[in-house]
């Protein structure tokens, strides 16, 4: 079914359709990805999506002779890390109950929309377009977009994180 297409015959323009396609996915993918990897893998992911942005960001442009090969190293290095970093990053949320739902939804939604703002930005623009609306892009890509998406992750990650002292 093309959401896309059904929201534009219910009288929404087609940009708009488009946009709110995109969020209906990133909020689906973010909750069964929250939901597989559980409270614990998490924080600990988000950290590797960090450590995998700032080595990618500092590779010498001529290492990579294909526009989608940074990607491709940017998702690899991630994978990676992920395998090897499984004893490193002790962070998890405290609390359980249904409170935790909504910190894994939360925490999962900030890290999807970062690791596509993420590879949005290392892929060509108009590469880009052809998966994304323009608006969708500026919200993501676009002027101070990169850094709020590498900012709030982590304000959440410091709000939502509590350990338990007892």
């Amino acid at each position: 079914m093309n959401i896309t297409l059904l929201l534009s015959k219910i009288g929404l323009p087609a940009n708009l359709s488009q946009d709110v396609t995109l969020i209906i996915f990133v909020a689906f993918v973010s909750f069964v990805y929250g939901m597989l990897l559980g409270r614990h893998k998490l924080m600990s992911i988000l950290v590797n999506v960090y450590v995998s942005f700032a080595v990618i960001s500092v590779v010498p442009e001529k290492i990579f002779k294909a526009e989608n090969q940074k990607v491709f190293a940017f998702l690899i290095l991630l994978v990676i890390l992920t395998f090897v970093s499984r004893k490193i990053f002790d962070i998890a949320f405290a609390s359980g109950g249904s409170a935790l739902i909504w910190r894994v939804f939360v925490v999962s939604f900030l890290q999807v929309a970062l690791v596509l703002s993420i590879v949005l930005s290392l892929i060509p623009k108009k590469e880009a377009l052809a998966y994304v609306s323009n608006t969708a892009y500026n919200y993501l890509v676009v002027g101070w977009a990169p850094f709020f998406w590498m900012i709030i992750p982590l304000i959440a990650m410091f709000l939502l994180y509590r350990k338990s002292k007892y």
